[in-house]
């Protein structure tokens, strides 16, 4: 079975992975359960968590672990159905997937958006044009609409941080300025996690950076389910107040598909003042931090958050190892 969305499994089922993660990191547990196993790392788009966590959780495995990304050492892949290669494409994925598949034991695959193609993007076609064609398990690593991996792993630090107990906690997603735009994929997993773990959650944000109502839709309804409240917050200072955990992000606004000069301007200029600084985290209830990292310090958030003793980033990026070796362990049914 695959792992490439949140809305693959129950919560049942992440709340185990998220279980097995956590006595992982407790027993610092390395074994060669998974001797003789190769896992692929099929990297369209830059990565440092991703590539070394993944890298490190075979290797405590005992498995190894091959990096391959297209046009650089190995060759370039087209992704288009259908596509007439005569330009600098080397290789279809169909091809290619299919012989990776004889040689792997399970493949991951970060593939983000290109904010040109909307249809393309909500659909995440090239996730989903290599899950058709795999015969082995295909890990999502950061697709255009979703980074499952991170989220469980943001999960996992949720529970450290409040010892299990979510219910009636508040996390706080906030959007945040950045002088590129950025795709949904991390916002959409925040929310989707936040909203199926007991969490109130509200989304800050300018009116004009409010996600797809599909994303909204499913997270008021994945509260709705557990008893919980969400909401969406145009003022960034009244949504934090008596906020337990902030988390800051920035996105693309949705008219990023249709007029990139005006998305621009709404998310470098016009909502500039949206940086979160130690002022703002002062009206929290003494508010835990969190980032998936990388963050553009002094632009996403100021220095004096980030280094407080109430930033949570690096252990977030820490469990990323353990949610990641829980994840391979499950998807090759290897004992613990």
């Amino acid at each position: 079975m695959h792992f490439t969305s949140l809305t693959d499994r129950t919560d049942k089922d992440y709340l185990a992975i998220i279980d097995m993660a956590m006595r992982l990191k407790r027993d610092k547990r390395r074994d060669d359960s998974a001797r003789g196993k190769l896992l692929g790392l099929l990297f369209f788009n830059p990565s440092l968590r991703t590539k070394v966590s993944f890298e490190t959780a075979a290797a405590h495995l005992g498995a190894a672990c091959s990096i391959i990304s297209p046009g650089q050492g190995s060759w370039t892949l087209e992704t288009e159905i259908g596509a007439i290669m005569d330009g600098n494409k080397t290789e279809h994925i169909k091809d290619a997937i299919q012989v990776l598949s004889q040689y792997v034991d399970a493949l991951g695959v970060r593939a983000f958006s290109s904010l040109k193609d909307k249809d393309a993007d909500y659909r995440d076609a090239v996730l989903n044009r290599i899950r058709e064609v795999a015969t082995v398990p295909v890990i999502n690593m950061e697709s255009a609409m979703e980074h499952p991996c991170q989220g469980l792993a943001d999960w996992m630090t949720l529970r450290e941080l409040f010892h299990d107990t979510l219910k009636g906690k508040r996390l706080v997603l906030t959007w945040a300025p950045h002088p590129s735009p950025l795709p949904m994929a991390v916002p959409n997993s925040i929310l989707d996690m936040a909203s199926r773990s007991g969490m109130d959650v509200t989304l800050a944000c300018p009116k004009e950076m409010v996600p797809d109502t599909g994303v909204i839709t499913r997270a008021r309804a994945n509260c709705a389910w557990h008893g919980s409240e969400f909401r969406i917050e145009n003022d960034q200072e009244q949504a934090l107040e008596g906020a337990d955990v902030v988390v800051a992000k920035s996105w693309a606004a949705p008219v990023v598909y249709e007029d990139p000069e005006a998305e621009k301007r709404l998310r470098w200029e016009t909502n500039r003042h949206w940086t979160l600084t130690g002022g703002k985290m002062a009206r929290t209830n003494n508010a835990h931090f969190m980032h998936c990292l990388p963050v553009r310090r002094n632009v996403v958030v100021a220095d004096e958050v980030l280094d407080s003793p109430r930033a949570s980033h690096i252990q977030e990026a820490g469990n990323r190892l353990h949610v990641q070796n829980a994840i391979l362990r499950t998807l090759w049914d290897l004992p613990y």
